[in-house]
């Protein structure tokens, strides 16, 4: 039972995490007055996706939150999960590239 919470937990996290980085791109684009994929483009050949995708991390917090509210803690633990193995990516990302 508390495998399947984590795993839920992790679902919503990538999710929440693909939502936000989307909600983000759009906002650039609209600000920019740029279509999604040049914007993405532009973000990928700049190196500043891994910055994209923290920002789009973002989100988890309000999964992260909104799981302790209503006493999911195992939830909680596998969108804190999917957040630290974005975070160690992202960090490895920078030093790398």
């Amino acid at each position: 039972m508390k495998n399947k919470e984590i795993i839920i937990g992790v679902i919503v996290g990538l999710i929440s995490t693909c939502i936000g980085t989307l909600f983000y791109l759009l906002y650039i684009g609209n600000q920019r007055n740029a279509s999604f994929d040049a914007i993405w483009d532009f973000a990928i050949s700049t190196g500043q996706i891994s910055s994209v995708v923290v920002y789009g991390a973002a989100l988890n917090f309000l999964a992260f939150f909104g799981f302790l509210k209503f006493n999911k803690e195992a939830s909680a633990k596998g969108v804190l999960i999917v957040t630290i193995i974005t975070a160690v990516l992202v960090l490895s990302h920078k030093l790398l590239f």
